[in-house]
């Protein structure tokens, strides 16, 4: 009767081990996937780029590009661009941006960002914060260098104007190269169309200063918002990128 009883016993153990096994593992599976949820529920930033090329470089006088893929299951509200030095002094940035943003699950943010000429020279931070429509935010940094370059090209009083048809677009500006204009090219761009226009003009190439004036085609374009960027590369492969915007009807 006795080692009857402790076999009974020993049976009993071993199928409540068992019991006990089996929910610590489910619990861990359903702790992980709940994490996996929430890891993905959150708004999400890739491809995060500060600069031509990602250089983390910007100059004084000139503008700094910021690009990223942004995206949020339960859709966007905003995105937050600081800037900031690491000292306690120096140039300070921060905006808000909402059109073509709001109410999308991915969008492209896609920014240009003028540095004031008399914007401290030095070490930054890059802030970028992205926050969907139930509140939730995801941030990203990076770090930005501000200096000098007195040789750098420059493009002054950009302006663009869509004529009342829709699909001539007007470009002027005035550019300036100590090392001698190479090129201009100009990038229009919108959420579902976009085109690129390179000039080098006999009369424009080598010359130190010129009236930029162009009208380009953009008939193709659908309704929207749209960026313009003009770009000026010199003959030393120096380049400056300025922006504007325009809406198409």
């Amino acid at each position: 009767m006795y080692q009857k009883s402790v076999q009974i016993n020993q049976t009993a153990k071993m199928k409540i081990t068992k019991t006990l096994m089996a929910l610590l593992l489910f619990s861990i599976a359903f702790t992980s996937c709940k994490k996996d949820d929430n890891e993905e529920s959150v708004p999400q930033i890739t491809g995060l780029e500060i600069g031509s090329g990602n250089s983390k470089v910007a100059f004084q006088g000139s503008d700094i590009h910021v690009e990223a893929l942004v995206s949020a299951m339960a859709n966007l509200a905003s995105v937050k661009l600081e800037i900031h030095p690491e000292g306690t002094t120096g140039w300070e940035f921060e905006e808000v941006y909402t059109e073509g943003i709001s109410g999308l699950k991915n969008a492209e943010f896609h920014q240009h960002i003028d540095i004031p000429a008399t914007a401290a020279l030095g070490k930054y931070d890059v802030h970028l914060v992205v926050t969907d429509q139930q509140g939730r935010t995801t941030e990203a940094e990076s770090d930005l260098e501000i200096k000098f370059d007195a040789t750098l090209p420059s493009a002054t009083g950009f302006e663009v104007g869509l004529n009342t048809a829709g699909n001539d677009l007007h470009l002027e500006a005035a550019l300036n190269a100590l090392n001698k204009i190479a090129k201009v090219v100009v990038e229009v761009h919108g959420p579902a169309w976009e085109k690129e226009f390179e000039f080098t003009d006999a009369a424009m190439v080598g010359q130190l200063t010129y009236n930029f004036h162009k009208h380009v085609d953009v008939t193709a374009a659908p309704a929207g918002h749209y960026h313009v960027h003009l770009k000026i590369v010199d003959q030393l492969g120096k380049e400056v990128e300025v922006e504007e915007h325009f809406d198409k009807k």
